[in-house]
């Protein structure tokens, strides 16, 4: 799977009416897809795997209540309307999907804080301390040497981005 493969996920809350009628609702609007009714992250990888053979896209439509999930795997959507809450992964080897597909499983798809976020950070102030004492090390003939570390900055930021999980996410709304 040497190719980008993007994951659309949708989440969708399902309250005053049971799961099921919501279920046959959607199964109505699709034409092709897959049913998983309270997946782990193992199945929900195989089966994109399986869509992602004909499509480089596979959209997962999540249906929750106080009780159940229900998953929906499908190469294509039309005729269902965005849910408040949807995400887009980009994923380009087979352990960034399996990363993506485990994320949803676990109901950790809509965290605030993810790694992305964090690494991010970690990258600002990494770049951000090395900016300010390098100009310290401008006005201060003494502190220039600070300016020979930044081979070592170099390093350390490509450690945090080595420490991402092999995939993109961003918010769809």
């Amino acid at each position: 799977m040497g190719r980008k493969m993007r994951v659309i996920y949708y989440l969708f809350e399902v309250q005053n009416q049971p799961i099921s009628a919501y279920a046959k609702e959607i199964e109505g609007r699709l034409k092709h897809f897959i049913r998983l009714v309270n997946p782990d992250g193992y199945s929900l990888f195989e089966n994109a795997k399986s869509i992602l053979k004909t499509s480089n896209v596979v959209y997962v439509l999540e249906l929750r209540d106080d009780v159940s999930r229900w998953f929906y795997l499908a190469p294509s959507l039309e005729g269902v309307e965005r849910p408040k809450v949807a995400y887009e992964y980009e994923a380009g080897k087979e352990k960034g999907l399996e990363a993506v597909l485990w994320e949803i499983a676990e109901g950790k798809a809509h965290r605030t804080w993810s790694m992305n976020k964090i690494s991010g950070i970690l990258q600002a102030i990494l770049w951000g301390g090395f900016l300010i004492l390098s100009y310290i090390g401008y006005k201060n003939e003494q502190a220039g040497i600070i300016s020979n570390l930044l081979p070592l900055v170099f390093l350390l930021s490509g450690a945090i981005e080595g420490f991402r999980r092999g995939y993109k996410k961003k918010k769809k709304r």
